[in-house]
């Protein structure tokens, strides 16, 4: 195991520190272990692990360490902190940078951490190089092919010729060639056949790529003509089928996040009496009703409101009246339950998994995932036993 972990507090510390908690996530690293394995027996080639946006919600740097440990030898980020937090925590895989640099201290930071970075301009390339030629060390590099997405990239019926330009730079290795695709499959095929088309090019030059790449989830799950050298998954690694006909695909996957909170408050309301703003719940009876210290703050969805599934004492509840920044009301007649009591707003599996919540909000499930906030805790179970805490409030 990485030394991330044996650098984390013991189980017991971190059980005592849960105990303090009004609201936290729970990330499953046995499940995103599962995932792995389904992927790669899927596909049979090599993973890049898609750790952007704060590994999709699960935390940036325990997700890509307990990776690490399972022997992936790529991730990917969208911005350069990202990048460089993984490397101040001691991880030494390959990442895959796709953020934009600007300065020339940005250059110099790819290289001296050795950075694999995305370019796609002759500026990006000459400033490597040059930054690479200061160091004395060199940089990497994936050079990103537009095929018609059109968000990025040098376009295909030039990138043969800058990727020569790119090749014969004395300080920068070109190790692998990329596009993304569109997620329509007559217009997949013909983005396929262009990036091959520029591989075939250099081939004949001469210059040999040593990693083609064009699939994300989408394409993992449906394209394996797709897959080439290496596949990016990114939500399937958590558990996470991004769209109903992903459930057709060849692969058991296991979400691995919860969201659990404490109950607050517990009190009666009398029938006819509003509950939160603008009286969006009205009591039909005399209720007892549980105020959760959670809410938007935290990722729900404020059209949750009076349509959340909360699992409360084993029992799915429901929740009750409009979604405040911090606060998140449920239904506890027939529970048994009190003030400090554990309830579970997301689960792994039953009425309120991620899937299920985004769809009765009306998100995406990645816009679900991309709002849990930073600042809530996370903590990290291993064979049942929490073996990391992620907590940037006290940390």
């Amino acid at each position: 195991m990485s030394l991330y972990f044996e650098n984390q507090p013991s189980s017991s510390e971190i059980r005592e520190r849960i105990r303090g908690y009004s609201s936290w996530l729970e990330i499953n690293l046995d499940n995103i272990g599962n995932n792995l394995r389904e992927l790669q027996n899927h596909t049979k080639t090599t993973i890049m692990a898609v750790v952007k946006n704060n590994a999709y919600g699960h935390g940036l740097v325990p997700v890509t360490a307990y990776l690490e440990s399972q022997g992936v030898e790529w991730c990917m980020v969208a911005k350069l902190y990202e990048a460089l937090k993984l490397r101040e925590a001691g991880l030494k895989l390959n990442v895959l940078c796709m953020d934009v640099l600007f300065t020339s201290e940005q250059y110099k930071s790819v290289v001296d951490k050795e950075i694999t970075q995305a370019i796609y301009t002759q500026e990006d390339a000459d400033k490597l190089q040059e930054a690479a030629l200061k160091a004395g060390d060199h940089a990497t590099v994936f050079v990103k092919v537009d095929t018609g997405l059109n968000r990025v990239g040098v376009r295909h019926s030039e990138a043969a010729e800058f990727i020569e330009y790119v090749y014969k730079l004395s300080m920068v290795d070109v190790v692998g060639i990329f596009s993304t695709f569109q997620q329509n499959p007559e217009m997949d095929k013909e983005m396929l056949a262009k990036l091959l088309a520029v591989d075939a090019t250099l081939k004949k030059k001469g210059i040999n790529i040593p990693i083609r790449s064009m699939s994300s989830t989408d394409a993992t799950f449906h394209n394996p003509k797709g897959w080439l050298d290496l596949v990016r998954p990114g939500m399937s690694l958590y558990g996470v089928y991004p769209e109903k006909k992903d459930l057709s695909a060849p692969v058991d996957l296991k979400q691995a996040l919860s969201l659990k909170a404490r109950i607050e408050y517990v009190k009666t309301v009398e029938r006819g009496e509003g509950v939160t703003y603008w009286g969006k719940f009205v009591a039909p009876k005399r209720m007892r009703i549980g105020t959760i210290h959670a809410g938007f703050y935290d990722g729900i969805p404020r059209e949750m409101a009076n349509k959340g599934r909360i699992l409360v004492d084993g029992v799915y509840k429901s929740s009750l009246g409009s979604v405040s920044l911090n606060h998140y009301l449920v239904d506890l007649d027939g529970v048994d339950v009190e003030k400090g009591s554990v309830v579970e707003i997301i689960s792994e599996t039953g009425e309120n998994t991620i899937s299920k919540t985004a769809e009765t909000a009306g998100w995406m499930t990645y816009s679900l995932l991309n709002h849990l906030h930073t600042n809530t805790p996370r903590v990290y179970y291993l064979n049942g036993e929490p073996v990391a805490l992620l907590n940037p409030v006290n940390q």
